[in-house]
């Protein structure tokens, strides 16, 4: 009979220990609902990251895509400058040539002048006037013709 004591005994303590764990199970369903909940949102989240992610990477793609694009038109404009600087510095010098001859021909023309100038001041003194290059040979006049003695006269 000590048997059925101890063993009355047990399911007693073990439909209180039910009984108290019952109670506790409306709370744990309770816990396990949210935790599904958040780990649902927690999914859906990830989910968007995910996407986020992706579309960032893309980004980032294109970014350095139109950097390599960037960095090309970049040497390219590098070159045009070089090929300008150099065709400006030719042109320079040709300026500085032309600078040069300009001086020279604008000498020479003084010379040219003085030449000239020299040249009249000795015709005037022998009094020769010179005649221009330029000036159109021309005829001598001639003497006109006599009038006509008139009727009346």
């Amino acid at each position: 009979m000590e048997d059925a004591a101890q063993a009355r005994e047990r399911l007693t303590r073990w439909i209180e220990d039910s009984r108290e764990i019952l109670a506790l199970l409306p709370e744990v369903l309770d816990g396990v609902q949210k935790a599904s909940a958040k780990t649902e949102h927690a999914e859906r989240e990830a989910e968007r990251l995910r996407r986020e992610l992706m579309g960032l990477r893309k980004e980032l793609a294109d970014a350095k895509d139109k950097e390599t694009g960037g960095r090309a038109q970049h040497s390219e404009l590098g070159k045009q400058i070089e090929d300008y600087k150099k065709q400006l510095e030719e042109l320079k010098q040709v300026n500085e040539t032309l600078k040069a001859e300009k001086e020279e021909a604008a000498q020479a023309f003084a010379k040219l002048l003085d030449t000239v100038q020299s040249t009249n001041l000795i015709a005037q003194k022998l009094g020769v006037t010179p005649k221009s290059p330029f000036a159109r040979a021309h005829k001598e006049p001639t003497a006109p013709a006599s009038p006509t003695p008139s009727p009346h006269e």
